[in-house]
């Protein structure tokens, strides 16, 4: 049998470690490299590596010389997304500001196009995403949430709004995998997906077309709102 790889080793490791940080309280010692290194009988590079993960991650913090003690995760969180709205905030408007003018017509069009093969995949893709938000893996909920939208744009049938929406796929895609990651909540897209499905479902182009627009203006609500939490944390520290 072949030996794993270090890699595969690290995503094994991973789930116990940041499940265990998630029992303890904030302060609490994490187990040290040496530990990590007799319980799972990996190498102390492959260690650190899980450590280093954790650390970016937010769940713990490295104290040179004492060990890693649990973070408190959620001002980690906080922080990192108050950073990323800071730095981007012109260009998330005029993200979405493009969604609302191209997404929702995608939406009414597929309403009307959609063949009965491309209804089934959009089902099942609306059946899987709650699975997929409850996870720990970004990257999936990013590609879920990629893959609905690119199902309904493909069912529009527009070859030229399929070659203008894909010039902002990239940042549609750094745009998801912030709002599919703490503090803000995954799980509330499901519902907007299970009724944009359901228009599309019934060939409905006008309550599709709202739908969609409704989708868009939830994110870009939720997105102020988390920001203005964080604006609001940040004043109260100061």
């Amino acid at each position: 049998m072949a030996r794993p790889s270090r890699l595969s080793i690290v995503d094994e490791i991973l789930p116990v470690l940041r499940d265990h940080a998630r029992s303890l309280s904030v302060g609490e010692q994490m187990p040290t490299e040496l530990k990590i290194i007799e319980d799972f009988g990996v190498s102390r590079q492959t260690a650190r590596e899980v450590l280093a993960i954790l650390k970016t991650e937010g769940y713990i913090e490295i104290q040179h010389g004492r060990g890693a003690f649990v973070a408190d995760k959620s001002a980690a969180d906080q922080a990192r997304f108050q950073s990323w709205f800071r730095s981007n905030a012109f260009e998330i408007t005029e993200l979405l500001e493009m969604r609302t003018a191209i997404e929702p017509y995608i939406a009414e069009l597929a309403a009307q196009r959609i063949t009965d093969e491309e209804l089934a995949l959009l089902g099942e893709s609306v059946d899987r995403f709650e699975a997929i938000l409850l996870a720990d893996d970004v990257d999936a909920k990013v590609q879920a949430d990629e893959d609905f939208h690119s199902l309904l744009l493909a069912a529009s049938r527009n070859r030229g709004l399929r070659v203008f929406y894909e010039t902002f796929i990239p940042s549609l895609r750094a745009y998801r995998a912030h709002v599919f990651s703490p503090p803000a909540e995954p799980l509330l897209a499901l519902p907007h997906h299970r009724a944009i499905y359901d228009a599309v479902k019934a060939h409905d182009p006008d309550r599709a077309r709202d739908r969609m627009r409704t989708h868009i203006d939830h994110s870009r609500f939720d997105v102020q709102r988390l920001a203005q939490i964080d604006e609001a944390a940040a004043a109260d520290g100061s």
